[in-house]
């Protein structure tokens, strides 16, 4: 739908995190295309194919496709080629449909492990300063594990900020949305006159005749009618309306 008049969304960063999780079944069974990403082509979206276990690389593609998708309003993807070091759970065991593939997997230094030895390596920092970052990280996580055995929860502590202000106004507030039946009657002639220098389909001019007695007489308006009255009394307040079904 990127292109859609009436659906795109000035463009979406897709991202597949592509860790290899259809492992009982190799790429050549599993789809037509050479990549998972292929299917991007038929908008013309720029693809991107990333090496998971290199950060800086994966930043530098996240932040292009970001600023690809801001200037050109356009569709970009992104190919995050990974792998799944474990099964789906602890009985799937993905070394009986794929040895040879999990013999590999086996034998990968974990992410994190090679990021740690490239900013160590590279002079951005010391052993020891990793070594205090993994012990804050864990002594966090520890101690938010054990808050967990005690901690309960209401429904109203997962409220977002946003809904909450909603929340907050009573519908008897609510602003008159209502038209006066002046502007009514004006909005329906604007809304079911028919051009003068055109000839239309019979069919089409008795639903526009009907409408505007509808309209004219302020009872049996159908619900094309009234939609089409709310929609011209929003565009005249100056609200964008965006149509689509």
């Amino acid at each position: 739908m990127q292109d859609l008049t009436n659906y795109t969304v000035g463009g979406t960063v897709h991202v597949i995190v592509n860790n290899q999780i259809g492992f009982t079944t190799v790429p050549s069974k599993g789809r037509s295309a050479t990549y998972a990403s292929d299917l991007a082509k038929a908008v013309g979206a720029p693809i991107f194919h990333v090496n998971a276990d290199a950060m800086e690389e994966v930043h530098m593609v996240f932040k292009a496709a970001g600023e690809y998708r801001q200037k050109y309003k356009h569709d970009v993807v992104i190919d995050l080629i990974g792998y799944r070091k474990m099964g789906h759970n602890e009985l799937d065991q993905p070394s009986f449909t794929q040895p040879l593939m999990y013999q590999q997997v086996a034998k990968m230094t974990p992410v994190a492990r090679l990021y740690e030895a490239e900013l160590v390596e590279g002079g951005h920092l010391t052993a020891d300063e990793v070594a205090a970052m993994k012990e804050d990280a864990i002594s966090q996580l520890e101690a938010a594990y054990a808050k967990s055995k005690t901690l309960t929860y209401k429904a109203e502590d997962w409220v977002t900020q946003e809904w909450a202000e909603i929340m907050e106004h009573d519908v008897k507030d609510a602003a008159d949305t209502g038209l006066d039946a002046q502007r009514f009657r004006d909005l329906g002639s604007l809304i079911t006159e028919l051009p003068k220098d055109a000839e239309f389909h019979r069919l089409v001019k008795k639903i526009f005749e009907a409408r505007t007695k509808s309209i004219q007489d302020g009872k049996d308006i159908d619900w094309g009618t009234a939609e089409a009255l709310a929609f011209g009394s929003l565009i005249q307040d100056g609200y964008k309306v965006r149509v689509s079904g």
